[in-house]
C-alpha cells in the first residue's frame, strides 16, 4: 500500500498489541513509529516530532486514551488536531463507540482485532477502501 503517512504513534499499554499494529504499519509503509505505553507519553511523542497517524488504546494507566484524544484534539502545545486517531479498544459495544466518536476518534476498533482488521482501518481513513 502506498500512503502519504510517514510517521506514526502507537499508544498501547499491551507489547505485543503495539507490535502487532508496529507490523502493520510497516507493511503499510510507514517508515518512522514512535510506540508509547500511555496518552501522557504519547503528548510527549507529539509535542516532540509530531504523527500523521495515532493508533490508541482506551484503557491505559496514567492517561487514557480518550482523554489523550480530547487533547490532541484541543490542539495542546502545537500538537495538530487533524492528526488521524484509531482506537482500538477492548470497550465494546455502541455506547462505547458512540462515547469514542464523541472524544474525537477517526475510527473505532474493537479488540480482538487481526493484521488484516487494522490494514482495513488505515484504508478507511486515507479514503482508499470503497464504498
Amino acid at each position: 500500500m502506498n500512503t502519504q503517512l510517514r510517521h506514526a504513534v502507537i499508544v498501547e499499554d499491551n507489547a505485543p498489541m503495539r507490535e502487532l499494529i508496529h507490523m502493520v504499519l510497516e507493511a503499510c509503509g510507514v517508515s518512522d513509529i514512535v510506540m508509547a505505553a500511555n496518552g501522557a507519553e504519547a503528548i510527549a511523542a507529539l509535542q516532540s516530532s509530531g504523527a500523521d497517524i495515532v493508533f490508541m488504546d482506551w484503557q491505559m494507566e496514567v492517561m487514557d486514551g480518550l482523554e489523550c484524544t480530547r487533547l490532541i484534539r484541543s490542539g495542546i502545545d502545537g500538537i495538530d488536531p487533524k492528526t488521524i486517531i484509531i482506537l482500538v479498544t477492548g470497550m465494546i459495544g455502541e455506547k462505547n463507540e458512540a462515547t469514542a466518536y464523541a472524544a474525537g476518534v477517526d475510527l473505532f476498533l474493537e479488540k480482538p482485532v487481526s493484521m488484516k482488521k487494522l490494514r482495513a482501518g488505515v484504508e478507511k481513513v486515507l479514503g482508499l477502501q470503497k464504498a
